[in-house]
Parts: structure tokens; C-alpha cells; sequence
């Protein structure tokens, strides 16, 4: 048999006391049996026992967090484009444009071709029509006046005499003498071809230059028959003035003569 400890005995008997029962101090407990008495004491001894804490449960850590990805942690890195510079990439198309249309080159002018777009209206457009049709004068555009004149001296000439001075009265053939169908004749024309000796060459050159190009077809003139055209008409005036016309002192098959046609039907 288990002996109990005495300072358990004692507050066994000490808690009967209190509670007014059987076996408490100076009561006649010590007189019971120890056999009978082991039942409460011990049932007083477990209520008396302090109550074991419960296990302490460790807790695990939290995983680790997963990696970003390497796409979303370069955006993470990269700087922001901070918002007061939104309006000055919105502008950058706008300065573009304006500096690509500052740099670029602008156009060399034909000034000797618009020269003679003025002379036109006022010197040839009341007989030959504003774009060369005809009328009280010849046609000139569809090639016309290019199959009458291949060469563009000979055609400043005419401008130059008219057809009464070029003829050398009021009937007579003008032009090269090799068209096909033959030269034209003087008296055929609906009207006089007056002369128009007052032109200056640029004016002689640029009036010749804007009916050959722009109503009769024949191709643009290059750079370099651009600055010849000049020098052609100053020749054509010295011609017209000495009496020796392309076509009617000189012989059709002159060497000068099919440089220049070539020249000019080449477009230079």
C-alpha cells in the first residue's frame, strides 16, 4: 500500500474542517482506517493536483514568397516616364513634321520656264488659243508646232521675224522642209504671225521653252539644255537679224541643227 505523504494528510484534514466533515481536525478521521480512508485522499489529492499546461505547438514559418517573374521584375525596375514630360512626347510628332519640312530642300524654280508662262497669255494666247488649240493663229499643241519647228532655234526665229519678215512677203514656206506633207506655206495661216523682236533672250527662250513643253508634249528640258536655251536664243536673234534663218539659209541637214533637235527631243 501507497503511504500519503503528510503534508497531504494535512490539508486533506485541513479541507474537511472547513467543509464541517468527518475526519478533520480534532474529529475522529485519524481513527479511520487507513484503508478506508485512502479513497478521498486520493480523490482530494487529484483535485488538488495542478492541472498540466497544454503542449506548446511550435509554428511553422510562413513559405517563402514565390519569385517574380523576370519579364515583371525588369518592369519593376525600369524607370516611369514622369507625367510633366506626357506632354512634350504627345508634341514630338508635331516637331518632327516641322523639322523635317524645315530641312528639306526646297525646289529650284525654272525661272526661264515660268518667264515664259507670263509671256504667253499676252504675246500668243489671244491668236494660238491658252493652251495651243488654234484660232486666228496655228495650233501648236499635240506636237504641231514640234513637227513645223524640231529645232528650237529656228522656232525663236520665227517668233522673232514674224512670217511677213521670215517669208519675206505674204506667201511663202516656213518651217522644216523635211515635215511630213511638206513645209507649211504662209498664205495658209488663218491669220498674220506678227513678229515679236521687243522679247529679251530669257523671254525668247522661256515663251519657246512653255509651248514645246507645256502645250506641244516634247519631254522637259534637262539642266544642262535648260542653260542652253539662253544662249539658243541670243543665236536665233543674231540669226533673224543677219537675214540667215534655220530652214531657209541653212540647210536642214546642218550638223548644229540636229544637235540641238536631238537634244531637245531626248529631253537633254
Amino acid at each position: 500500500m501507497t503511504e500519503i505523504p503528510e503534508h497531504l494528510l494535512k490539508r486533506s484534514k485541513e479541507r474537511r474542517a472547513a467543509l464541517g466533515l468527518p475526519g478533520g481536525e480534532g474529529g475522529s478521521g485519524d481513527a479511520t482506517p487507513s484503508g478506508e480512508g485512502d479513497a478521498p485522499k486520493a480523490e482530494v489529492a487529484k483535485s488538488e493536483a495542478p492541472a498540466a499546461a497544454p503542449a506548446k505547438v511550435e509554428e511553422k514559418p510562413p513559405p517563402p514568397p514565390k519569385p517574380k517573374p523576370a519579364y515583371i521584375q525588369a518592369a519593376e525596375r525600369r524607370k516611369r516616364i514622369p507625367y510633366w514630360a506626357m506632354p512634350v512626347i504627345a508634341l514630338l510628332p508635331v516637331w518632327a513634321f516641322v523639322y523635317a519640312q524645315g530641312v528639306q530642300t526646297p525646289p529650284e524654280t525654272d525661272t526661264v520656264l515660268a518667264t515664259g508662262e507670263e509671256v504667253y497669255p499676252g504675246s500668243c494666247g489671244g491668236c494660238h488659243g491658252p493652251t495651243g488649240g488654234g484660232g486666228t493663229g496655228a495650233q501648236l499643241s499635240d506636237g504641231e508646232v514640234l513637227a513645223t519647228f524640231p529645232d528650237p532655234v529656228a522656232m525663236m526665229e520665227w517668233i522673232h521675224l514674224g512670217a511677213a519678215e521670215w517669208v519675206g512677203g505674204a506667201s511663202g514656206p516656213y518651217g522644216d522642209p523635211d515635215r511630213e506633207g511638206g513645209p507649211h506655206d504662209a498664205s495658209t495661216l488663218p491669220g498674220a504671225m506678227p513678229g515679236f523682236p521687243d522679247l529679251t533672250p530669257e523671254e525668247l527662250a522661256g515663251v519657246t521653252r512653255y509651248i514645246r513643253e507645256e502645250l506641244a508634249g516634247e519631254a522637259p528640258a534637262s539642266p544642262e539644255v535648260q542653260e542652253l536655251y539662253e544662249e539658243w536664243a541670243a543665236l536665233a536673234i543674231e540669226n533673224a537679224e543677219a537675214g540667215e534663218v534655220v530652214y531657209r539659209e541653212v540647210p536642214g541637214d546642218d550638223a548644229e541643227v540636229q544637235e540641238r533637235v536631238e537634244a531637245v527631243g531626248a529631253g537633254g
